[in-house]
């Protein structure tokens, strides 16, 4: 019963060599190695099977290559001649020049509204001479704030004054907030500085806005 069983394994062995045989010679090592387990398996196996999967991306990035200079020659020559830097730039431009004109108009209703709240608060905590107390703090400070940032920031430009002028209107802002976020007893003092530095940016700005009409 024994000898049907290797006479078997035999020729299956000789199918498997017959197949094997015709491949080429390094597939052929490999499928040795696999029947023989005192071979080890060569590295080399796995490097030839492996490399033309590697070669693929470089080829795809070829392509990519390819397409995208084609479709740069189909674009017309007036897209490709139109000055995108410069229309970058003056893109930047307008966009700085409406973020700070949208500054401005709310630097003008915060005051107007915060400046009546402040007003009826005080004169309901019977606290009426803090207003112009504040007012005047608040002028005297912004000029001081003004020649200041002027100096620690010098500028070659006239028209980097209203850069100047924003920050310091964004100055008060915050000031008037962290006053707000105390107790109902607050300190009224504070937000009425806060008032007077607004009043006093506002009317610089104008001032200044003013003299560029004149000069234009």
């Amino acid at each position: 019963m024994a000898l049907p069983a290797s006479i078997a394994l035999a020729s299956s062995l000789n199918f498997q060599v017959k197949l094997f045989g015709n491949r080429p010679s390094q597939l052929h090592r490999c499928s040795q190695s696999q029947f023989h387990p005192r071979y080890q398996i060569s590295p080399m196996c796995f490097m030839g099977v492996t490399m033309p999967y590697f070669g693929e991306p470089s080829n795809e990035k070829g392509k990519l290559r390819i397409i995208g200079e084609q479709l740069w020659e189909a674009v017309p020559v007036s897209i490709k001649n139109f000055p995108w830097k410069k229309a970058e730039n003056i893109l930047l431009e307008r966009l700085l020049f409406l973020g700070k004109d949208a500054m401005k108009w709310f630097l003008v209703t915060y005051f107007f509204f915060s400046f009546l709240s402040d007003v009826i608060v005080s004169i309901f905590r019977n606290q009426e001479l803090m207003i112009p107390f504040g007012l005047l703090v608040g002028c005297l400070m912004t000029d001081f704030l003004k020649v200041t940032s002027q100096e620690v920031f010098p500028s070659s430009e006239e028209t980097d004054l209203s850069w100047h002028l924003l920050g310091i209107g964004c100055f008060y802002v915050l000031l008037k907030l962290i006053s707000l976020s105390f107790a109902v007893q607050g300190p009224i003092f504070l937000l009425h500085v806060s008032n007077g530095g607004l009043m006093q940016v506002l009317w610089l700005w104008r001032n200044f806005l003013k003299e560029n009409v004149v000069t234009s």
